[in-house]
């Protein structure tokens, strides 16, 4: 009862940062923090982003409490809810059969090593299962293009069980930070058909390896919020609406599969956070990245030590860590 209580008052503390936050309050709150951060960018991408960020704050509300009210796409439907995280689902987007899933819940780790493990595409085949039989696997995971410190393309392949093609999708990352909450967001939308793709990379060569042949483009839109709760504590909320592209599987088969499998992603995620925590080569690595060190000096006050050495005073900072805090 104590572990459960402690997730509720975690994901109170993002509650309130969203209900609450002036920063957040508004579109055109929205807009000023956006505009902040991107103002070499063109008025038309800014707006984007503002719509963006908008319409994923309102579906992170609408994940507020317990009880769940209906909305144009139905109440929010609870599949999981342990010590450690929750996940959920309801209808998805207007002509869409495939559900909204969300996931939340906290981590025994710094938000800039919560945000490392799921911005760092390449490190993905690291901690992602490579299963041989049936073969489930990540063929290639990479950054494609840095856009500025802040956004990035990345492509994701996946090898699935025949007769079924390689899957992989094309991500656009967007990561808006609200240092003044505490919060950082991340936007993830898919970039789905080739001019679209050639247009975003643009003055970019050596894109071979968008070349594969027969090769299945999935559909992905959503997003996450990270909330600091301490120096070694970070609670997550990721909400997503995914199309594999598999014509000929029943939308409720997909539905109902995906509902099973986002309980073992945040158990994924959760130790692969660990992993970075404790330094990993080539984790820590990444860790000593511009946008982590930016982080870090941001959130890291109130009598915290300001830690721009990267991983090495990051090991020091979360040694009290232990694995028997990650759900097996």
């Amino acid at each position: 009862m104590e572990r459960k209580q402690k997730i509720k008052d975690f994901r109170k503390q993002l509650d309130k940062t969203l209900l609450t936050s002036p920063r957040l309050a508004s579109k055109d709150s929205i807009r000023k923090l956006v505009q902040s951060q991107l103002q070499s960018k063109p008025a038309e991408v800014q707006e984007k982003r503002v719509t963006q960020v908008s319409n994923l704050l309102d579906l992170q509300r609408s994940a507020i409490g317990d009880d769940f009210k209906a909305s144009k796409h139905g109440a929010w439907k609870l599949r999981q809810d342990t010590e450690n995280y929750r996940v959920m689902y309801r209808e998805g987007p207007e002509g869409s059969p495939f559900h909204t899933l969300l996931a939340e819940g906290y981590v025994d780790g710094p938000l800039d090593v919560c945000l490392g493990a799921a911005w760092e595409s390449s490190l993905y085949k690291i901690w992602w299962p490579q299963f041989s039989f049936p073969i489930f696997k990540v063929m290639t995971s990479c950054c494609l293009k840095e856009v500025r410190l802040d956004e990035q393309i990345s492509l994701i392949r996946m090898k699935v069980p025949w007769p079924l093609s390689e899957r992989e999708v094309v991500l656009d990352y967007f990561e808006l930070e609200c240092f003044e909450d505490d919060l950082v967001i991340v936007l993830n939308n898919s970039i789905s058909d080739t001019e679209n793709v050639n247009e975003h990379l643009r003055g970019l060569t050596g894109n071979e390896i968008l070349e594969a042949k027969d090769t299945v483009q999935m559909n992905l839109s959503g997003g996450f919020a990270l909330k600091k709760i301490n120096s070694n504590i970070t609670y997550f909320r990721t909400v997503a609406n995914l199309d594999l592209k598999l014509d000929f599987v029943p939308p409720s088969l997909i539905n109902f599969i995906s509902r099973q499998l986002l309980g073992s992603a945040c158990n994924l995620y959760r130790k692969a956070v660990i992993a970075m925590v404790k330094r990993d080569e080539e984790f820590g690595k990444a860790l000593e990245g511009p946008l982590y060190v930016r982080i870090r000096e941001h959130l890291c006050r109130n009598n915290e030590i300001i830690n721009t050495a990267g991983p090495k005073a990051l090991q020091k900072e979360n040694s009290d860590l232990r694995d028997d805090h990650v759900e097996t």
